[in-house]
């Protein structure tokens, strides 16, 4: 209660965040709408399609600024923009450039020439953009702070924007499984998520398949969090690696506590003077940790230290005190522990679990007791425990990072056992790879890695199915994981 109190006092001026709930879900545009209270993005995304919404309704309609080709799926789709009512209508950024009428608000879709941008950024009243060059007036976007931007593939944002507002303003209400199915004719991104939903829908109807969900990025204080409960809980995943700060943050929500949305008005020296810890456009509260540490320190207590703990025993111990004592949140490691989903770290010390053991440790030596230590290798054994027991082995990535290589590494773990110590194994690539990250393989690093490139490594399948989407997360997720809720519903009543 002390904790909350506090927390009220230093997050008064800032608007809380809700996680995105898919089981409250129906349709593209609850998902959109929804969006608009969680973080990076998918926020922006939320945001923009209600700012448009609003324009769309009012008297003076919005122009419409593209320099791409009329006859292009995405050209036909912005003159439906038009023919709807929404827009007054399209024009080149050039022939903008050319009007002598001020104001008025524009949607900037896809890239524009600098020789026109000085008019874009100055003659309208509001200017919305949406492109995946992070283009937009000068200082509208600083660091936290994405008013009026989507930084994406217009071919897909697009799409999802005008499925929002057919319902919002026509009241045609779609579901994402009629979304999905035309969302691949509009190419680019789009042509991803599409291939995307269907992989995983596959995948996650392999019975004889155990499926890992990677996750990297801060996609629980992003408000993502439910969607992982979802996935544990309808069996879409049966393992889970994962940084440590994110099951950390999500933490903070399975004990009832909040995240906020970052106000510029608050600049970083007065949030670190506030204890208001930022990540990105969210704010963690450094009283959501303390909580979190108490609760780790209730978990602890119980430990005798007589033998060495994994990273995935050390959270079920975690998700096991929480469905014991809060029996009505939702959380990640309280719904593994329920589903008997192990849940890997591999880089245990990098994050708030691993710097709460080491003070909880300092604590323990000082009153006698024996610290607790962690046996990484206990992980490495499970994981190849839970890889080999099946047929063949998948995995959804969030993200690129420790927990991605973590479960990709397991293939080439079992290779050299082989080589170097007898048959022992097994050999496993996995066969099915869905992958959803931004980062690009010209950028050298893992994150950016293609499922082509692990099969240099004998890690994927040559024969595998595979789907990468090169996008955030927070903007493609919900609609995959939710394509496949539908699926499994209309599966149930047939």
């Amino acid at each position: 209660m002390k904790a909350a109190m506090k927390q009220s006092a230093k997050t008064g001026q800032f608007e809380e965040l809700r996680s995105l709930d898919l089981q409250k879900c129906q349709t593209v545009g609850d998902i959109v709408d929804a969006m608009r209270y969680c973080a990076f993005g998918g926020r922006m995304l939320g945001e923009v399609a209600r700012t448009i919404c609003e324009m769309a309704a009012a008297k003076d309609k919005p122009l419409l600024i593209y320099d791409g080709l009329e006859k292009t799926p995405l050209g036909r789709l912005l003159k439906k923009f038009v023919a709807q009512g929404w827009c007054r209508g399209i024009v080149s950024p050039a022939a903008y450039a050319k009007q002598k009428a001020r104001g008025g608000n524009v949607i900037v879709v896809g890239a524009f020439s600098e020789r026109d941008a000085a008019a874009i950024y100055r003659k309208p009243k509001r200017a919305i953009f949406i492109n995946p060059f992070d283009m937009a007036r000068p200082g509208q976007v600083r660091d936290g702070f994405f008013p009026d931007a989507v930084f994406a593939d217009p071919r897909y944002i697009m799409p999802v924007i005008y499925a929002a507002l057919d319902e919002w303003l026509n009241g045609k209400r779609s579901t994402v499984t009629s979304f999905i199915s035309r969302l691949a004719a509009n190419g680019g991104l789009a042509v991803q998520v599409a291939r995307g939903a269907k992989a995983l829908d596959v995948m996650t109807g392999d019975k004889e398949c155990v499926r890992f969900l990677t996750i990297s990025g801060a996609m629980t204080v992003g408000k993502m969090d439910l969607i992982i409960c979802d996935m544990i809980e309808m069996g879409l995943v049966h393992a889970i690696s994962s940084t440590g700060a994110l099951m950390a943050h999500g933490l903070v929500s399975s004990i009832g506590l909040k995240h906020y949305k970052y106000n510029p008005k608050y600049n970083d020296t007065e949030l670190a003077r506030r204890k208001l810890n930022r990540v990105t456009d969210t704010l963690e509260p450094e009283t959501n940790l303390d909580t979190v540490e108490d609760v780790i320190g209730k978990v602890v207590d119980k430990i005798d230290g007589k033998q060495m703990l994994s990273p995935t025993a050390f959270n079920k111990l975690i998700g096991k005190h929480l469905a014991e004592n809060y029996p009505n949140d939702r959380g990640v490691l309280k719904s593994a522990y329920l589903k008997g989903v192990p849940v890997f770290v591999p880089a245990f010390v990098d994050s708030e679990l691993g710097n709460d053991l080491y003070i909880h440790n300092i604590k323990r030596r000082r009153r006698g007791k024996k610290p607790i230590l962690m046996d990484l290798e206990r992980d490495s054994k499970e994981l190849i425990r839970v890889v080999t027991g099946p047929k063949r082995f998948g995995i959804l990535s969030i993200g690129g990072g420790v927990p991605r290589n973590n479960v990709q590494n397991v293939a080439p773990l079992i290779e050299i056992i082989n080589e170097r110590l007898g048959p022992t194994f097994p050999n496993r690539r996995f066969c099915y790879g869905i992958r959803i990250c931004p980062d690009k393989p010209h950028f050298g690093h893992l994150s950016g890695c293609t499922y082509s490139e692990n099969e240099s490594w004998r890690k994927a399948d040559k024969d595998g199915i595979y789907a990468e989407m090169l996008a955030d997360a927070t903007q493609v997720w919900p609609f995959l994981v939710k394509y496949v809720m539908e699926r499994r519903a209309a599966g149930a009543k047939q």
